[in-house]
């Protein structure tokens, strides 16, 4: 939304609790170290520069499959106005995960069948990290997945 509008944001900062397997995991120095250089990444790369700004994930136990995330945004609007976007986030991850997991699936299958092996950039909308040199850009994205879902019939 910020890159299409043309709006600059000035940082973004956000809080994740976790619990579940995702936040066990994520509670561990390496793989929580590998997700927020993903997170900061894909930031980065979906806006063409990175603002300023930092990620913290926490584990907690108590709150199982669920997710909380609470993000601050702030940005120059017209003519400079400067505003800010907060938002909490509460939802269950398998939830979440689950029909995409399904669609992943059901679209690789079809790939396979159709000839086509390695990896699948065309999915890239599913990942918040695809392999291969794909865009960011979600829109872009969607447009990729649904002319490969197309082609394959």
């Amino acid at each position: 939304m910020f890159a299409m509008r043309n709006l600059t944001v000035g940082s973004w900062s956000g809080i994740n609790l976790l619990g579940g397997g995702d936040g066990a995991n994520l509670a561990e120095p390496g793989p929580n170290a590998a997700k927020l250089i993903s997170k900061q990444r894909v930031l980065g790369e979906t806006l063409g520069y990175l603002p300023e700004g930092n990620t913290y994930i926490e584990y907690v136990a108590d709150i199982g499959d669920f997710k909380t995330a609470w993000d601050l945004v702030t940005f120059c609007g017209f003519l400079g106005a400067r505003m800010r976007l907060e938002y909490t986030w509460f939802g269950c991850d398998s939830a979440l995960a689950a029909p995409l997991v399904l669609d992943l699936a059901r679209i690789t299958a079809a790939a396979h069948q159709a000839g086509h092996s390695g990896p699948l950039t065309a999915l890239a909308f599913f990942f918040k990290d695809p392999l291969g040199e794909v865009t960011h850009a979600l829109p872009a994205q969607w447009a990729a997945l649904r002319s490969f879902v197309t082609a394959l019939g």
